[in-house]
């Protein structure tokens, strides 16, 4: 989804407030390696950012998004953390990430919006340091209806999560947890092999 204009805004207000529990659980689950540099696929507002930069005073944080819109507000957002921290905020997909290393990158709500999930996580797996951690938040379905719209072939399957977690297992990770975050949100950790 590429959210613009009013209704974008909205979208955004309301995807941070939906959000919040898995922001929250995702640092958490960063809290042991203590990243120095985080990318986030698919930033949205910044707040996941924001909140990484905020906790582990990182030295970079990089990210993409489609959206046009979102880029402009979390770079509002961030631009505070600019003296400090060396900001890379883009217009782009899980097809154009930045160089790594990175000691954390992250995605939340964005995996099914991925057409290739293999080639995708073949390049996070290439940006993470040997150390790193890979945080995927996956939307817990709530209807059995598969939206046919929805590029990720591995999202229109009848079980997101195990056919995530063994995309995750074919690019090299280790998946070493998985956990229901809220109603609506499905955590997944992995480390490179």
């Amino acid at each position: 989804m590429r959210p613009s204009g009013r209704t974008g805004r909205i979208f955004g207000w309301l995807m941070a407030r939906l959000n919040r529990h898995s922001y929250a659980w995702t640092v958490e689950q960063l809290r042991t390696a203590h990243p120095r540099s985080v990318l986030e696929i698919g930033f949205g507002t910044g707040h996941l950012l924001k909140l990484a930069i905020w906790t582990f005073k990182l030295e970079r944080a990089s990210g993409v998004d489609p959206s046009e819109l979102m880029v402009e507000t979390a770079s509002k957002r961030l631009r505070r953390f600019r003296k400090k921290t060396a900001l890379d905020i883009r217009q782009g997909d899980d097809s154009h990430l930045p160089e790594g290393p990175f000691d954390a990158i992250v995605a939340l709500h964005s995996f099914q919006f991925w057409s290739d999930p293999d080639a995708a996580l073949a390049r996070v797996r290439g940006r993470l340091s040997p150390n790193g951690r890979f945080i995927l938040v996956l939307r817990v379905r709530v209807s059995r209806k598969v939206a046919k719209w929805i590029p990720n072939p591995l999202s229109r399957g009848a079980n997101e999560i195990a056919l995530a977690c063994a995309a995750l297992e074919r690019a090299g990770f280790s998946v070493v947890g998985t956990k229901g975050i809220s109603k609506v949100s499905q955590g997944i950790v992995a480390v490179p092999r």
